[in-house]
């Protein structure tokens, strides 16, 4: 009955999410969204910053060279008024050459009519620049032009000098200092960048986490909600105003859940107390008559001992759903005093033999510890004959059912080994759900009501103990009572 209100909470608790982070989780796909957004923008500007700087010095660059090409001309021009014009050429392409800056003059026959002393010296000849520049095809116009590990700015354009045959001035500038310069500035640019990016990640990270704080908050008071705490409403105060609507509507749901969980347990008890006691008269009027049926026929006979047989099992199902719902209601009493758990064990040792179709000797008491623990006496007991009771009937009639008890740490251990067919894994988490049945070794036939188990459970449980089962097909199972001394 438990697990009524359980499974009615678990859809919503999974919806809120699990309480560790994971890919799927809201905050990764928050965080990973931002700084994803973040790593596009900060690199699309990055890299367009670049870009810009780049074009404007090679822009300046070009603008220098076309300047020189423009006041070469101007200057051979007007030296050429005062001296021959090849003197002339000569003299303007030197004043105008620089340590940076290389011009040479070719005619259009491919002769060399002129060139800056720096193209036959220096680190121009050495590192074959010199070379290379004289020797390759060179559009007209201004590109800028690798030459091993040096970057030129090269510009051509026709020199129409009226006193000199018709050529090509060429015009060479070493950027390679400002392009490595602009190189590492976008480098110290990028990883600027990436760490920029890095701070925003964690910045991000840590204001979405506490952004959904809320969530995890009722994340985890709807874990903490019970059978017995369905009536209290959840509260965060400082909730943004979608999850206080989601709140609303689950503290709806808790209400709804809470009225129907009390009309089940009050139409569970009174069920079980109205109907108690007719069954009772039904009983005690069926095995009257069986006492005093002598002139009854056979067939009589085993009609009445049939009613009566499945009277009393229906007496002691309706008992067991009693006293289920009043440890749900709480208004199940135990007697808790100080017991030496042993003589309880030997009670119910007897109580169960007595009353099973088994030799005493078929359950042997091993191991027993001296242990005393706070209990109710007669409720342990009654725990202990149902689990004895189970092992007897599911067990290998040839095996004897072991009994011990340990006592460490704080806790006194019962545990009843029986050697049977056992129970499947995937079993195993159900058999103290109410009416839950294994396979049909545990049917109506067996004499069971479905809910021995569960009582069991809930008896150890009102008592501050624990109940587990280990089990293994063919070879047996372990159930075990852990109890707080």
């Amino acid at each position: 009955m438990a697990s009524f209100w359980h499974k009615s909470i678990a859809p919503l608790h999974n919806l809120l999410g699990k309480p560790q982070i994971d890919v799927r989780s809201l905050q990764t796909r928050l965080t990973a969204g931002v700084v994803l957004t973040s790593l596009v923008g900060v690199g699309a500007v990055t890299a367009w910053m670049g870009w810009r700087m780049q074009q404007i010095v090679l822009d300046s660059h070009r603008q220098r060279t076309a300047l020189v090409a423009d006041r070469l001309r101007e200057d051979v021009q007007y030296y050429s008024t005062m001296m021959p014009p090849q003197e002339a050429l000569d003299k303007v392409v030197e004043y105008r050459s620089t340590g940076d800056l290389a011009i040479w003059v070719e005619a259009e026959d491919g002769e060399l009519m002129a060139q800056s002393e720096i193209l036959t010296m220096g680190s121009w000849q050495a590192a074959g620049v010199s070379a290379a520049l004289l020797s390759m095809p060179i559009v007209p116009g201004t590109e800028v032009m690798p030459v091993g590990d040096w970057r030129l700015v090269v510009c051509a354009e026709a020199l129409d000098i009226a006193a000199l045959p018709a050529a090509t001035v060429y015009i060479a500038d070493d950027i390679t200092a400002d392009y490595r310069g602009l190189q590492q500035l976008i480098r110290m640019l990028l990883l600027t960048s990436l760490g920029l990016i890095s701070l925003l990640a964690i910045a991000f990270a840590l204001y979405i986490r506490r952004a959904l704080s809320p969530i995890r908050q009722l994340n985890r008071l709807a874990g903490q909600v019970t059978a017995d705490t369905l009536d209290q409403p959840l509260s965060l105060a400082t909730a943004p105003t979608e999850l206080q609507e989601l709140l609303r509507s689950y503290n709806l749901m808790l209400a709804r859940l809470s009225k129907a969980w009390g009309q089940q347990k009050r139409l569970v008890n009174d069920i079980s107390h109205e109907l108690r006691t007719p069954l009772s008269l039904v009983q005690g009027y069926l095995e009257s008559t069986l006492r005093r049926g002598q002139n009854l026929t056979p067939a009589q006979r085993e009609g009445l001992e049939i009613a009566a047989a499945e009277t009393s099992r229906t007496a002691r199902l309706l008992s067991e759903i009693l006293d289920l719902a009043r440890l749900s209601n709480g208004q199940g009493v135990l007697n808790l005093e100080p017991v030496n758990l042993s003589d309880i064990v030997y009670e119910a040792v007897a109580l169960a033999t007595k009353t099973q179709p088994y030799p005493v000797g078929q359950v042997n008491v091993v191991d027993l510890a001296s242990a005393v623990a706070k209990v109710d006496r007669q409720k342990l007991r009654t725990v202990l004959v149902e689990l004895i009771d189970n092992a007897l009937r599911y067990s290998d009639p040839q095996q004897p059912v072991q009994i011990s008890l340990e006592q460490q740490a704080g806790w006194a251990t019962v545990a009843i080994q029986d050697y049977g067919a056992g129970i499947p894994d995937h079993c195993q988490g159900d058999i103290f759900d109410p009416f839950y049945r294994v396979n049909e070794d545990r049917s109506r036939s067996s004499g069971g009501t479905g809910l021995g188990l569960t009582l069991v459970r809930s008896l150890v449980e009102a008592m501050g103990g624990q109940v587990s089962v280990q089990s293994q097909l063919n070879q047996g199972s372990v159930f075990t009572l852990r109890i707080p001394t």
